[in-house]
């Protein structure tokens, strides 16, 4: 890993689970333990990277001399990363965000009275593709893609829709401890995998990958997307060149 390749470059991250609560002890959250995102943390710092973690709720101690904001909810995330994206360089969000979250959070707790309970739920901001619309020329922005089934196409399609730079695409395996294999793209195609291999590994991988690119290095296909079918023109009929209207 290059030594101080990052110096001078400001990173803002996101890590960690968010909980939505439904009642003042129960919430809509996920297995997410931050440990991704404080791994990149901890590697860009000794990179040389000025970096501030937004952080979920997590049992893990932040790395040292990183900057440690820690949230609770997807809005509470929101409004951090927010305040803080115009002055970064790099924004990188591995953060788990709940997509949903309670309608309505009661006081206290639910009483167990019924055998059914209905919860209505409502959308969360998407952190990501707020700050893919507000970034600025010279801003670098990295996601990460759970998927399961077809995951180059949809994370090809997220990196499109959220304006990434490039997309880690992950499994369920990415939760917790466990080694994982992920494959990284941008527009053209794949351009780095990385087998199976811990958080911190990941995270050298991720940092190094980048340092590069901020150092002009253009990455080398290792597969290209093929190029999307172009939308076919349609054609307006008979009658609706004789007026007939739309066909």
């Amino acid at each position: 890993m290059p030594r101080q390749s990052l110096a001078g470059v400001r990173l803002l991250v996101t890590a960690g689970p968010t909980h939505e609560y439904i009642d003042d002890v129960r919430f809509i959250g996920n297995p997410s333990t931050g440990r991704m995102g404080l791994e990149v943390a901890r590697v860009a710092q000794r990179m040389g990277a000025q970096v501030t973690v937004v952080c979920g709720p997590t049992h893990l101690a932040p790395p040292a001399g990183v900057r440690f904001v820690p949230v609770i909810s997807a809005e509470d995330m929101l409004a951090a990363v927010d305040e803080r994206f115009g002055d970064c360089d790099v924004f990188i969000a591995t953060a788990a965000v709940s997509d949903y979250r309670p309608e309505k959070r009661e006081r206290g707790k639910i009483k167990k009275k019924k055998d059914k309970l209905a919860l209505r739920l409502t959308r969360n901001p998407d952190v990501l593709k707020r700050m893919g619309k507000r970034r600025q020329p010279g801003q670098y922005v990295i996601g990460f893609s759970l998927e399961v089934d077809n995951a180059l196409d949809y994370a090809r399609e997220k990196l499109e829709r959220k304006n990434c730079d490039i997309m880690v695409v992950t499994t369920p395996a990415h939760f917790g401890d466990s080694r994982e294999a992920v494959r990284v793209i941008n527009a053209k195609g794949v351009i780095h995998e990385v087998p199976p291999s811990t958080k911190a590994e990941l995270a050298e991988h991720l940092l190094t990958l980048l340092s590069n690119v901020l150092g002009g290095k253009e990455p080398e296909l290792i597969q290209c997307f093929a190029p999307k079918p172009r939308v076919a023109v349609r054609r307006a009929s008979k009658s609706a060149a004789e007026g007939g209207g739309d066909s």
